[in-house]
């Protein structure tokens, strides 16, 4: 395969061009990742870079897994490349290497958002304070921004409401320490401090790679950045491929400011747009940038206007339908017509912005009998009966792993109570089964027998887990009578709990087989993304939008385009908010080869299941004259038509706030002041004329 193959002439420039730093500003379905996969092979090929000193960052294992196959496949290699990860893999691997400079044994486990949440519950616990003002999601949500954006003077916000949330923190990582345990956050906070401390340490990374290379830039947050910023120095050997426009993780830590100011912190950096679309028709297109061109303030400078040879294709629909439940049957029907057509299960994805919809979507699928995938639930490594089987196995490598020991010490039941742990907790002093053996003698008879099993399996298990996993797994599986523990908790659904479970014994006989360790294959698991569940098997695709981004499918459907759903009503006082969930619908449309259908539901079911009247969309308002509308058509253009007709000295009804008189108008934000609640500066589709 030649180096430039099939690429356009936007794509060539961007492979060829290692003169300064590059920002790749890619549109959806542009080919970013051909671009990246083809610059790899420049860069061995042309400029005599070894694979091994080129290092590719993505988002997603799986997005990972397919670069590294693409990579393999192009150069014709036997193994697979080794710097093609994820930025939380990548830390993992510096971290594993310089784990003592950090303060760490080199076999620390990662914990995911379960145990990080049950670490601070015990250290709440344990500090005696109000566990219903520091709720472990809340306090990790804190704990979190603090590590992303590099700064504890977040804290001092918190402090107010929260006085103990600074000791919090402390004694986080204190516990997290002892257990020689880090979360996610900790794998690049620690690696950027690892190099900030240590100038040998990043001398020597930074000598590793002679250039690197980074997918979906938009998406990174203040501490990967510096991590780039980090190992780039001042080089010019850095592309960063992304789109501004699909910037939809704000909420998660992600900073679009690494994107829209990167040539300020990469000097003299080059800029190349993709706006060649290979996915889309033309008519997707269209609708597609009627959304983004709306984009306000500093984003617009970067908006991508994405064109495409292919047809014109259909227009994009929108269904409005009578209710929720009418909507799901017309998304479950239309698919049903166009099976009849020819196509397969595997043709459709259902988007919905928030994932108390797909309820409806799953009910209405399985009456028509059309099978599907829910993405992004509770992914495979986070359900119980695999986390309880992977627990045996991360203990019996790591005995210092406080999570891990609390969640197997009595699973299955063998007489081991609170009182037992905490006898056992007087004797800890550097792991949890040397205070088992510690205070064995002090324990009771029912206790000592019990405990007798598990320092039996525990000990199995240290031995030979790293080298054999799946046969330790299966030992352990037995030993401990798990099948029959599943049955008598779980009886109606036992049989897919024990499937999952013989899916993780297959799972570690790949590991076996690539001669990964058991320590490795932890790692991977932990750090597994919603995507990697995704199968390849022949099914309607349902889930978020969020999960979406990345995919493509010949038919979408997005459901639920109301006002508080899509935009969410988290968007009405913020417009940065706005501004997201703006793009979000645009990554929506974008997942489309050939046809999008819209649906809105004039009543839904609230949380109370009360059947409330809804209000469109104002997004809709915004593409109304690119799209067709089936359904009941003259209601819904009138109410689309109506969405502006607000004026100055006008009465007006909010639901909220009652009564109010229009004081001013700024654009879409209306000042009003209310009979009862005063002057108030809101979201002008939020009034209505009285």
């Amino acid at each position: 395969m030649s180096v430039l193959d099939g690429l356009n002439e936007k794509q060539r420039e961007a492979v060829l061009y290692t003169e300064s730093p590059l920002l790749v500003l890619a549109g959806a379905g542009s080919g970013k990742t051909r671009v990246i996969t083809h610059k790899i092979m420049y860069l061995i090929k042309e400029k005599n870079i070894p694979l091994n000193k080129i290092l590719a960052i993505t988002f997603t294992n799986k997005a990972a897994q397919e670069m590294r196959e693409r990579v393999k496949k192009a150069l014709s290699l036997e193994q697979e490349p080794e710097w093609i990860s994820t930025f939380h893999s990548l830390s993992a691997k510096i971290l594993r290497m310089e784990a003592e400079k950090v303060g760490f044994g080199k076999d620390f486990v990662i914990y995911d958002e379960e145990d990080s949440k049950k670490t601070l519950k015990d250290v709440v616990k344990e500090m005696g304070i109000d566990s219903e003002l520091y709720k472990p999601e809340k306090v990790k949500s804190i704990i979190s921004n603090v590590k992303q954006d590099m700064d504890e003077s977040i804290l001092d916000f918190y402090e107010f409401t929260m006085p103990h949330i600074r000791e919090i923190y402390k004694n986080y990582q204190e516990e997290l320490k002892k257990n020689n345990a880090v979360d996610f956050d900790d794998l690049l906070l620690l690696s950027v401090e690892l190099f900030r401390e240590n100038p040998d340490v990043l001398e020597k990374w930074k000598g590793k790679f002679d250039y690197i290379l980074v997918d979906e830039y938009q998406d990174t947050n203040k501490i990967q950045h510096e991590l780039l910023k980090l190992l780039v120095g001042n080089r010019n050997c850095i592309t960063v491929v992304g789109d501004p426009q699909q910037c939809i993780y704000t909420w998660r830590g992600a900073h679009p400011d690494n994107i829209l100011n990167f040539e300020n912190d990469f000097p003299g950096t080059k800029i190349i747009k993709l706006e060649r679309n290979y996915r889309s028709t033309l008519n997707i297109l269209q609708t597609a940038n009627k959304i983004i061109e709306k984009s306000k303030g500093r984003w617009k400078e970067k908006v991508l206007k994405l064109w495409t040879d292919r047809e014109k294709g259909e227009k994009v629909k929108l269904a409005v339908l009578p209710s929720d439940k009418k909507e799901s049957e017309f998304i479950a029907w239309k698919i049903d017509e166009y099976l009849k057509k020819g196509y397969k299960y595997s043709d459709f994805a259902v988007l919905v912005r928030m994932s108390f919809l797909t309820r409806n979507i799953e009910e209405a699928l399985l009456k028509k009998n059309i099978p599907y995938q829910i993405i992004g639930g509770v992914r495979f490594y986070e359900r119980a009966e695999v986390k309880d089987i992977l627990a045996y196995l991360r203990f019996g490598l790591n005995p210092k792993d406080t999570q891990a020991f609390k969640r197997i010490v009595n699973l299955p039941p063998r007489g081991i109570g609170e009182k037992t742990v905490e006898r056992i907790k007087d004797f800890y002093r550097e792991d949890w089964l040397q205070a088992v053996y510690d205070a064995y003698e002090t324990l009771s008879k029912k206790a000592q027998l019990g405990l007798q099993s598990f320092i039996e399996v525990t000990e199995y298990v240290s031995k030979h887990g790293n080298q054999k996993p799946a046969e330790t797994a299966k030992i352990v599986f037995d030993t401990i009578g798990y099948e029959n523990y599943l049955m008598e908790k779980y009886p109606n659904d036992y049989e897919d709990r024990i499937a999952n479970v013989r899916e993780l014994f297959n799972a570690l006989e790949e590991v076996e087989k690539s001669g990964k360790t058991l320590r490795e294959f932890l790692e991977e698991s932990s750090l597994s993304h919603a995507q990697d569940n995704l199968k390849d098997s022949n099914s309607v695709k349902v889930m978020t939008v969020h999960a979406a981004k990345g995919l493509e499918f010949p038919v979408v459907f997005i459901a639920g385009l109301e006002e508080g759903i899509f935009p969410s009503g988290r968007a009405f006082e913020d417009i940065e908010q706005l501004e997201e969930e703006r793009r979000l619908f645009y990554v929506a449309v974008t997942r489309a080869m050939d046809e999008v259908y819209i649906t809105y539901a004039k009543t839904r079911h609230s949380y109370g299941s009360k059947l409330l009247e809804t209000k469109v969309s104002r997004f809709i308002n915004e593409i109304k004259d690119e799209i067709e509308i089936i359904g009941k058509r003259r209601k819904i253009t009138k109410q689309i038509a109506n969405n502006g007709d607000i004026k100055v000295g006008q009465l007006v009804n909010h639901e909220i706030f009652g009564k109010g008189v229009v004081k001013s108008i700024n654009g879409n934000r209306v000042t009003v002041i209310f009979e009862k609640a005063g002057e108030k500066n809101l979201i002008k589709d939020f009034v209505k004329p009285i």
